[in-house]
C-alpha cells in the first residue's frame, strides 16, 4: 500500500512538473489560428423558419426551415436567452469560427460565450459548419 501510495504521489509531481514546463494550463483552450470566420445572425420569421443573415449587411445567408436544424436553432436560442433585456435582443450577432486545431466554435458576440461544436458530435458540428460557406463564392 505504500509503495503504491509513494508511486501515485511521484506520478502527481512529475505530471505538475510537465504541465508548469509545458505550460499547460486546465481548462484553456491551447492557441489557435482562425482558417474561417464568419458573423451570423439567426432571425425568427413568422413562419417558424429562421433566416441566417450577415448582421453587418441583413444579407441573407441561408433560410432554415420550419422543423429542420434542431441543433442549430436549440444552440442559438440557449445562447440569446442571455440576450433578454439587452438592447441587441433575439438578433444578436455570433461569430463560427474554424480553427487551424480542428475545432469549431459558436461565440455570442454581445456576452463572449463560446460553444465548442465537435463536443455535440459529427452531424451537429456539420449542421453549423455548412453555415461558414453557403452563399460564398467558390474559390
Amino acid at each position: 500500500v505504500l509503495i503504491g501510495a509513494g508511486t501515485l504521489l511521484l506520478l502527481v509531481v512529475i505530471l505538475a512538473g510537465v504541465a508548469r514546463y509545458t505550460g499547460y494550463r486546465l481548462g484553456v483552450a491551447p492557441q489557435a489560428n482562425a482558417l474561417v470566420s464568419r458573423d451570423v445572425a439567426f432571425v425568427d420569421q413568422p413562419d417558424g423558419s429562421i433566416a441566417v443573415e450577415d448582421p453587418a449587411t441583413h444579407a441573407r445567408i441561408d433560410l432554415l426551415e420550419p422543423g429542420t436544424y434542431g441543433f442549430v436553432r436549440g444552440a442559438t436560442r440557449a445562447l440569446a436567452r442571455e440576450h433578454r433585456g439587452l438592447a441587441q435582443g433575439g438578433a444578436a450577432p455570433f461569430r463560427l469560427t474554424r480553427w487551424d486545431d480542428g475545432r469549431v466554435t459558436l461565440q455570442d458576440l454581445t456576452t463572449g460565450t463560446r460553444i465548442e461544436l465537435e463536443a455535440y458530435g459529427p452531424t451537429n458540428l456539420e449542421a453549423f459548419t455548412r453555415l461558414l460557406t453557403v452563399g460564398k463564392p467558390a474559390s
